[in-house]
């Protein structure tokens, strides 16, 4: 009989540990069921006409904002390989470091390598206070709401900014952070503007209705599942995966263990009952 040494749980902890450490710095690139609401967000950036304006802006960021983030990422290299504009828009006051960390992340400036130059295919405006008071008048009136951008440069300097003027210049909004529920009011309801939500596994049960009150119009992504699901869209490996791979190897090293520590037992009973 095929004796089974026990491990000691110090080493079944860091086999885990191991395992859950490699795809989180390697993704592997799991296959992945891609949703329908995803591949609809895909599409729909894909077909925006040339020189299409996109909004990514909300308000609070939080420590677990990683989680949308990786859609956002994703989302940020598909755009950059269109003839498509992105504008950063803070309404909360950690929201631009975050949209930086966005943009940086994903390498498509030329500073990094990418294609996009700076002031013409995207532009990083500064946070602007006032909450909803702020997303109405900025709707109404760009250059009124805010007179630079982050740097300090007049908007009237910035090639972009000269094509933004109104909600009408939107093609699409994008909130890869908290405040969805005053863009889908005053952005979607009232404008007509379509938006995206690319959302926390948490938020998506929040604002899922959404969906179903603006169809074709609001579309959501949900949480590090929903960033995976974009990424192999893109074809990239990035956040989504690493989260997304990191629970697959994990679950099947749990399960393993399970099945290890079972069979185990089961020849501990079988040797007991031969030796008596």
């Amino acid at each position: 009989m095929v004796k089974l040494k026990e491990l000691d749980s110090r080493v079944i902890w860091g086999i885990c540990l191991i395992i859950y450490i490699i795809p989180v710095l390697w993704p592997i690139g799991a296959p992945i069921l891609v949703s329908d609401i995803t591949i609809e967000i895909y599409d729909y950036l894909e077909a925006l006409p040339d020189g299409s304006i996109v909004v990514m802006g909300g308000s609070g960021v939080f420590a677990f904002d990683f989680e949308p983030g990786a859609a956002m990422m994703a989302s940020i290299i598909q755009l950059s390989r269109l003839d498509v504009r992105l504008v950063a828009i803070p309404f909360g006051v950690e929201s631009l470091q975050f949209h930086k960390y966005m943009v940086d992340s994903a390498g498509v400036m030329e500073k990094d390598g990418g294609p996009w130059k700076y002031g013409e295919d995207f532009v990083q405006l500064p946070y602007i206070p006032g909450g909803n008071a702020a997303i109405v008048r900025l709707l109404g009136d760009v250059h009124a709401t805010v007179k630079t951008d982050a740097y300090g440069t007049p908007l009237s300097e910035i090639p972009l900014m000269r094509d933004f003027i109104n909600y009408e210049n939107i093609s699409i909004w994008l909130c890869p952070h908290w405040g969805y529920g005053s863009i889908v009011r005053f952005v979607t309801g009232e404008r007509g503007v379509p938006s995206v939500m690319f959302a926390h596994s948490y938020s998506y049960t929040v604002f899922a209705p959404y969906m179903m009150i603006y169809p074709d119009k609001v579309w959501m992504t949900n949480g590090f599942l929903g960033g995976a699901q974009y990424e192999q869209l893109v074809g990239i490996k990035g956040l989504g995966h690493a989260a997304v791979d990191s629970y697959a190897l994990i679950s099947l090293t749990y399960l393993g263990f399970v099945i290890l520590g079972n069979l185990t037992m089961y020849m501990k009973e079988e040797e007991e009952e031969e030796q008596t």
